[in-house]
């Protein structure tokens, strides 16, 4: 399909997403990764603070997006809409059908995948062959135990704690620890866990902010309080 026409297919892909109630919220952060790379191309944006909870998931789908180029995102991204709604071409006059970039999608290799990806996989098999520094931070800036923190995957979180010697008190490129990304996306039991783990709450971020900052209601004071 040439560029131009690949174009027009698009814009009526997000035209009819724009005027439809789609709830999914995985589906929308899906859409909206490939919207931006199809539009601006590779992630140039800086990731947001992480009190700004919807911003940075929105930050994260698009930088997920990695290298894949506009034309590529575009495909999916059509594709996507037409695999919402199937019958997409009866209800959209002048829909035409394309050729489908999902089926054609060429997946990780298990060996090109890092262990950043098996946790937000929530593969903990993969993870368990783990043998290298679990204390390193992937090309998003996060290490494992920042993703099972933001995963809210306690499983994964204490096999990477006690198992692999994840530090509790590591933090990410933005000086973020796991326990920032716990309480931001309210997960109690991690927060308790990583608290009765000897996780501080006085680390700050590059802004400044602690864990014990974002603390919005009586539970999760009183759940840091406890360190």
């Amino acid at each position: 399909m040439d560029s131009k026409h690949l174009s027009v297919q698009f814009e009526k892909a997000v035209s009819f997403i724009s005027g439809s109630s789609l709830t999914d919220v995985k589906l929308q952060l899906k859409l909206y990764g490939l919207y931006k790379q199809a539009l601006e191309g590779k992630c140039n944006q800086p990731k947001p603070p992480i009190f700004d909870i919807k911003g940075r998931k929105k930050w994260f789908a698009w930088s997920e997006m990695g290298l894949m180029s506009k034309e590529e995102a575009m495909a999916k991204y059509i594709n996507l809409v037409k695999d919402i709604n199937p019958n997409i071409e009866a209800e959209k006059t002048g829909w035409v059908t394309v050729s489908t970039f999902a089926n054609d999608e060429q997946p990780l290799m298990e060996n090109e995948k890092t262990i950043s990806d098996w946790v937000k996989e929530g593969n903990l098999d993969k993870i368990k062959e783990f043998a290298g520094n679990i204390n390193v931070n992937d090309s998003m800036g996060m290490a494992p135990i920042h993703w099972a923190s933001d995963r809210g995957d306690f499983k994964i979180l204490t096999f990477l704690v006690e198992s692999c010697s994840a530090n509790v008190n590591f933090q990410d490129s933005s000086g973020q620890t796991a326990l920032h990304y716990a309480i931001s996306c309210g997960h109690e039991d991690i927060c308790k866990y990583l608290v009765s783990m000897g996780a501080h709450t006085n680390i700050q971020d590059n802004d400044g902010v602690t864990a014990q900052d974002l603390c919005s209601d009586e539970l999760f004071k009183s759940i840091l309080s406890r360190n």
